[in-house]
């Protein structure tokens, strides 16, 4: 886990406004959501000055040296992820990179919006769908607490709490940095009025 204060400022979450590619809608296929639009994703490409600037401090961070990005977007959510993993990802249902090519190493969260939260579990995998997971793996004699749960993610499957505990919970403050395994799974806390952050993923 790594997190670093003030990442960006002000003046450079600005750069948002002036990334080139419009925003994509993402659907909630075999979701909690009923396959209902969950999000915009706004890629960004090596040509947006808000990338570089991110490449460029990400250089000056020791934990993320030899590391390069697979993808970079502004994520807007209009409903709370459910449980998953970030080990491959996709974008137009195409993966970014080959995992067994480029290991997969960090998701990486920049917060835009404050007042938010990213839980991050210790369960882990080297795919994404967390219905796998429980086809693989036992129920747990200890888990998430009922009060974790319905604080945190109530707006996910009932069941998964049976399966899951949580390593630790990102609060969302923004320019801030948060990074995590890609193999981990997590998911949104549960929310109601729209957030937005960057969202890039690392390889090696």
């Amino acid at each position: 886990m790594i997190a670093i204060e003030n990442f960006l400022d002000n003046k450079e979450l600005e750069q948002v406004v002036n990334v080139q590619e419009s925003p994509e809608e993402f659907f909630d296929d075999g979701g909690v959501h009923d396959s209902k639009i969950t999000s915009t994703q706004q890629w960004m490409s090596s040509n947006d000055t808000l990338y570089q600037i991110i490449n460029d401090k990400l250089k000056q961070v020791k934990q993320f040296a030899g590391h390069t990005i697979d993808g970079l977007q502004v994520l807007t959510a209009m409903k709370p992820y459910d449980v998953h993993t970030d080990y491959v990802v996709q974008k137009n249902q195409v993966p970014l990179s080959d995992p067994v090519v480029h290991q997969p190493t960090y998701t990486v969260i920049i917060p835009i919006s404050e007042g938010y939260s990213t839980v991050v579990f210790n369960q882990s995998s080297n795919y994404n769908n967390f219905l796998e997971y429980k086809r693989k793996h036992p129920i747990l004699k200890s888990f998430c607490s009922d009060e974790q749960w319905e604080k945190y993610c109530s707006h996910c499957h009932k069941e998964d709490q049976q399966y899951l505990t949580i390593k630790e919970v990102f609060e969302w403050t923004k320019g801030n940095l948060f990074a995590f395994d890609r193999t981990l799974f997590h998911c949104s806390s549960n929310f109601k009025n729209k957030k937005q952050a960057i969202v890039l993923w690392l390889s090696k």
